[in-house]
């Protein structure tokens, strides 16, 4: 408190789903604590909860951090704090880099942070505080979600075993630590007294849930648990690992109406030899086999892969290979990377780097590419008709939304004319045309929707 008033704190988030609920979670513990949390302009202090997985990444966290370097000479704020994955990776090296900044903080160290901001205030805050540990699963309860949002991201996992040669997670974030799966519900249970109906599962590979706990396959009995909770309308499951999709996971998916027909599913590359040097435990056939069986037993079934080109060693013929990959099977939607090379990384050291320029034009003919097989995919969707999570509403009947088909934030949207309610809810629209990423829809009347456990909840 300063002067009678609460403290002010700004929040700028950065990076994947999982560092907006980190930012969530941030949110709820300073406000828990007294201080206001602001989306803009003056303030007390301000924190950057950063992403440090890729040199993209890096390079706009630095530039967020300047930015708000110069607000702080100007007496816009008080206090610079960068909290998240570039505090962690580079905790020895920042602080000296960055004079700026008055508190460097971790990941999991954010239930210290509104004790440290007192501190900070008062001057006697430490200039770093990252131990490098998971957030315990006690803070996530005191998250406070965006105002009025019917989407949440839900992190059910920290950290990753996997081992990835390009990645580098593990040494951010640590080893794999599953949540308890009582306080992932009771999470999820109050997100839904906030207004929440979609719950999307994060985590740096949700299949392997529980594994830390000798569990298998401890992702099926947790999302079966998620879909008898009263108000839950849609399950989305995000970053699994293809190797570890099994006939119990494919068989939930088909028997519980709640779980949106929709996987993303990193595979990466499909050169057997790339995927030996990335350290992936699956071949092509295992791809291609796993692509089939998940089409024939999932009639309707939406997939989303990542691709990385310009991996060390990858040749013109392993190059060629992915592009007549991503044509032949037709993924729903596609993001595609050039390879980041990063220190701390077993690829990092290895020979036959490929220059940056090759790596551009190869992500862009693979871009090129899965445009075509997005327009097409699109183009026969018309005449469709889907249910739709209203997420915006404007004048004249207009709103936007998602179906169950379109992840938040990357697989665009669905546009609305003729609805009549806000949003928030959900309604049956028809599809009439579409541009680019998004679909363009008229509302039709309800039809009656088996919600199961959440009957009675308004829609």
């Amino acid at each position: 408190m300063i002067r009678g008033k609460p403290t002010t704190v700004r929040i700028l988030t950065l990076g994947c789903a999982k560092n907006t609920v980190d930012s969530e979670v941030m949110n709820g513990l300073l406000s828990a604590d007294g201080c206001r949390v602001v989306t803009g302009g003056r303030a007390d202090v301000a924190v950057v909860n950063t992403c440090g997985f890729i040199r993209d990444a890096k390079e706009e966290s630095i530039g967020e951090i300047l930015a708000l370097a110069r607000a702080k000479e100007k007496g816009r704020i008080r206090r610079l704090v960068v909290a998240g994955c570039m505090a962690t990776r580079y905790r020895d090296d920042l602080p000296e880099l960055l004079p700026e900044v008055d508190l460097f903080i971790g990941p999991g160290d954010l239930p210290a942070l509104p004790g440290l901001i007192r501190k900070l205030l008062e001057g006697e805050a430490p200039r770093t505080h990252v131990s490098g540990a998971a957030l315990p699963d006690e803070a996530y309860e005191r998250r406070v979600p965006g105002e009025g949002r019917a989407s949440a991201f839900v992190k059910i996992l920290e950290g990753c075993d996997n081992r990835c040669s390009y990645c580098t997670i593990p040494a951010i974030r640590g080893p794999l630590q599953s949540r308890a799966r009582e306080s992932v519900l009771a999470e999820i249970r109050i997100l839904v007294r906030k207004g929440a109906r979609e719950i999307n599962l994060v985590g740096q590979d949700i299949t392997s849930y529980g594994a830390d706990r000798g569990e298998k396959g401890g992702l099926v009995p947790l999302v079966r648990d998620i879909c008898k909770i009263g108000g839950v309308r849609w399950v989305r499951l995000l970053y699994l690992y293809p190797g570890r999709i099994d006939d119990s996971l494919i068989d939930l998916l088909g028997a519980e109406k709640k779980i949106c027909r929709y996987l993303d599913i990193p595979v990466q590359h499909i050169d057997p030899g790339i995927l030996s040097m990335m350290g992936r435990r699956y071949g092509p056939d295992d791809v291609h086999a796993l692509v089939r069986r998940l089409r024939e037993r999932l009639p309707g079934v939406f997939l989303r892969t990542s691709l990385i080109v310009g991996f060390p060693g990858e040749t013109a013929r392993a190059f060629d290979r992915l592009l007549r990959f991503v044509h032949d099977t037709r993924w729903d939607y596609l993001g595609v990377f050039p390879y980041s090379r990063e220190d701390g990384t077993a690829a990092f050291a290895m020979t036959r780097q490929v220059p940056d320029r090759l790596k551009r034009e190869r992500a862009q003919r693979i871009q090129d590419v899965q445009a075509d097989i997005l327009a097409a995919r699109n183009t026969a969707m018309a005449g469709e008709e889907v249910e739709v999570l209203v997420e915006k509403t404007f004048a004249r009947g207009r709103a936007v939304g998602r179906h169950k088909g379109q992840a938040p934030e990357v697989d665009g949207n669905v546009v609305l004319s003729g609805y009549a309610s806000r949003a928030g809810r959900f309604c049956r629209a028809r599809i009439t045309g579409a541009r680019e990423w998004d679909l363009f829809a008229k509302t039709v009347p309800a039809k009656p929707v088996d919600t199961g456990a959440s009957a009675g909840i308004l829609t």
